[in-house]
């Protein structure tokens, strides 16, 4: 019986100590593939796409013929066959140096099997298989499809040279992941410019050098493998921006916005690195990008000369903007399917916010009813004529706008209780009785601005604390 140098163990006379839980350590040492696919790209393959895996395995016992060997996998599968198949040779047998030669006996999806047809020791041989492997079943993003040996005697089948992990077949990851170097936005609209324009301006000049904007900037990523080979094919990112884009209508003769507005109206929104378009209810900016790389979309002014409604409506703020998940279009390279893949814009979706630097004063209740009345006015100390708009919600939680409250004229005190109560009336009906808080913006220096809110109940006046006079 020959003896296992390392050993002194005979191939039997081990897979003997192995079966009966004796300490023997000797196993075989093998390399596989160092490249990192796609999760996209295998997912989008043909099915019957064939990654040819080398693994090398070298052999730490002696054979003998009709001793049989299997290489196990995880995390992916065989392509199960006949010689058939493609890549040529797939299913051929295997020299392992001068010692060894291993005939194919089958394949499943699972494992490979040979048997050894030839045999002069084996210790210390390497073999060198080419394993063919499914490419949609090489796994998801994290994992490390791996492949095991084993060999079993040919006189009564224990084992021997056992590895449960010899090679890794290379490395999964995602190849479409978040957006990376955001930039959200953070316009504060100036009153004193009539809510128009922003108060300072990011350096972008997309819209132009003279205008004001503000910028919403970052990077799509397309995570590649180390083989462009068997990546996915992107064809496109698709991402919405919600928000009010209200202030972009160039005012033509169709309702609401158009894309035309983007293109040849104010020129209030402009992008690179992707084309937009726009929902017709202002509300929704969509970007599209044929390619991973940096996005920069730009809203605000084309120029210093926007200061009337005639020329689209003002930055609306306070606002919260936010930015759906994104949608990346792909397909695989090798001739597979086209696929999609939704990706978190951020962790927490926002695209950021506009501030106001004008007065903004919440008005936490006012009461209507019979015999209830509402005091609310205005103090401008500025030099400065500005609108009052205001946003009601009442004890149920509907709300609703009143676009035009009043004029807060420069230096004057002006009365806001006819305007809300007529927009209370608008919004809620004739004789509405309940409670409602209000959000009341003015386009004047918040600096030199002050409510005074109060209610009259049968000839009782009663001081309701806000945001000014409780200070």
């Amino acid at each position: 019986m020959k003896l296992n140098p390392k050993t002194g163990y005979s191939a039997v006379a081990a897979a003997v100590a192995v079966a009966c839980g004796a300490a023997y350590a000797a196993v075989p040492a093998g390399t596989g593939v160092s490249q990192i696919f796609s999760a996209e790209g295998n997912a989008a393959a043909k099915a019957t796409a064939v990654f040819s895996a080398p693994v090398t395995v070298t052999l730490e016992s002696d054979y003998i013929v009709n001793d049989t060997v299997e290489l196990a996998v995880t995390g992916a599968t065989f392509i199960a066959g006949t010689s058939t198949l493609s890549p040529a040779g797939a299913n051929a047998g295997v020299t392992c140096g001068s010692s060894v030669t291993l005939g194919f006996l089958s394949r499943s999806t699972t494992s490979a099997n040979y048997r050894v047809t030839g045999a002069s020791g084996g210790n210390g041989a390497t073999c060198s298989f080419s394993l063919p492997l499914s490419r949609n079943s090489l796994g998801t993003a994290g994992t490390v499809p791996t492949v095991s040996f084993t060999a079993k005697t040919a006189q009564s089948g224990l084992v021997f040279d056992a590895a449960a992990v010899v090679a890794t077949l290379g490395s999964v990851r995602a190849q479409f992941v978040a957006p990376s170097s955001i930039t959200v936005l953070n316009g504060v609209v100036d009153v004193e410019k009539g809510r128009y324009q922003f108060a300072t301006s990011d350096a972008s000049t997309l819209l132009s050098a003279t205008g004001t904007n503000d910028t919403l900037t970052f990077t799509l990523n397309n995570n590649a493998g180390s083989a462009s080979s068997w990546d996915a094919t992107l064809t496109s990112v698709v991402g919405v921006i919600n928000g009010d884009f209200s202030f972009a209508d160039g005012g033509n003769t169709t309702a609401g916005c158009q894309n035309s507005d983007l293109t040849s109206g104010l020129g209030r929104i402009a992008a690179s690195g992707a084309t937009l378009s726009i929902n017709s209810a202002c509300s929704q900016l969509t970007f599209t990008a044929t390619a991973a790389g940096a996005v920069t979309i730009a809203l605000g002014t084309s120029g210093p000369g926007i200061t009337a409604p005639t020329n689209g409506s003002i930055l609306d703020a306070p606002q919260e903007f936010t930015v759906d998940a994104l949608t990346y279009n792909y397909a695989g390279q090798d001739g597979g399917s086209t696929a999609t893949k939704s990706v978190a814009f951020s962790a927490t979706g926002s695209g950021g916010e506009w501030t106001l630097n004008g007065l903004l004063s919440k008005v936490s209740y006012m009461p209507y009813g019979d015999g209830i009345s509402r005091i609310v006015y205005i103090t401008n100390r500025s030099a400065q004529t500005g609108g009052v708009s205001a946003t009601a919600i009442d004890d149920k939680g509907k709300e609703c706008e009143i676009p035009s409250v009043a004029t807060a004229t420069k230096g004057t005190v002006t009365l806001l209780s006819a305007g809300l109560d007529a927009g209370i009336k608008a919004c809620f009906g004739e004789g509405y009785s309940g409670r409602v808080a209000f959000d009341i913006t003015a386009n004047i220096p918040a600096d030199d601005a002050e409510i005074y809110s109060a209610y009259n109940v049968n000839g009782n006046r009663v001081l309701v604390v806000n945001d000014t006079n409780g200070k």
